[in-house]
């Protein structure tokens, strides 16, 4: 990785850190911070950090990697229709419904399905709205013609969280799709960092069902190595990571955590 590439990656680091800290207060009290105030700040600070780390951290180095190898970083989000077609409402529900009851479907067959029936819906009186916060895009790139949401998540999830990712999936597909049924769209729950010496798939592949590996699903260096264009990417971004720490990065922030 060239060296203006780095700083680039540095500088947008910084500011994402930066916008994030900016005004944060720690609200809730415990007995603790009667004990120890300050490490009880910091705690309280970089746990919402952790919880943050796909938004905060991994997207403004995937919008660097990914402009450096072509892609157009959309400032745009997925609108939900109102109101929803109701041939393309029947199909989501019936979907949903499937995978709620543990139904082995391949994600292309999903997929086509709801652009089928999207292709088949009455369109033209329908208006498009903000969806829920919970289901908007993290990262929206689009290079030759092809569209890619994805969703940035945090390493640990829980029981739930598979069906749930799953369903997320079809309502993106659904909305895209009702606006442009010929559209080239895929949408993925990625992944950015595995802690684990084994692949992720071992370890959380059983609260991340159903989604498909690969499909509906990106671990580690399959989305860094697609936002860069080449591989080896994470070993990269952590040299960046070792860097900043030697440069004293975190520093500029100690006074927001020794307030």
């Amino acid at each position: 990785m060239d060296l203006q590439l780095k700083t680039q990656i540095k500088q947008n680091l910084e500011t994402s850190l930066q916008k994030f800290f900016r005004n944060k207060e720690v609200k809730h009290s415990h007995l603790l911070d009667l004990l120890f105030p300050h490490e009880r700040r910091i705690r309280s600070l970089v746990g919402g950090l952790e919880t943050s780390l796909g938004v905060v951290i991994c997207k403004p180095i995937a919008e660097v990697l990914a402009k450096a190898n072509g892609f157009i970083v959309e400032d745009k989000d997925l609108l939900m229709p109102n109101p929803f077609p109701e041939l393309l409402s029947q199909e989501v529900e019936e979907l949903k419904q499937s995978f709620k009851n543990n139904t082995l479907m391949p994600t292309e067959e999903y997929v086509n399905r709801l652009k089928e029936s999207a292709l088949k819906s009455e369109r033209e009186n329908v208006n498009y709205v903000n969806s829920a916060a919970k289901k908007t895009v993290d990262l929206y790139l689009s290079k030759d013609g092809k569209e890619y949401a994805f969703d940035l998540k945090s390493v640990q999830i829980n029981k739930r969280s598979g069906i749930d990712f799953k369903l997320q999936l079809i309502d993106w597909y659904s909305y895209r799709f009702c606006q442009d049924p010929a559209v080239n769209f895929t949408a993925k729950i990625v992944f950015p960092v595995n802690p684990y010496k084994v692949d992720w798939w071992k370890r959380q592949g059983e609260k991340a069902y159903p989604l498909e590996k690969g499909k509906d699903a990106w671990v580690q260096d399959e989305f860094w190595d697609f936002c860069s264009g080449k591989t080896d990417t994470w070993a990269e971004i952590i040299e960046i990571l070792d860097e900043l720490g030697k440069e004293n990065f975190g520093e500029q922030f100690k006074e927001i955590f020794y307030r």
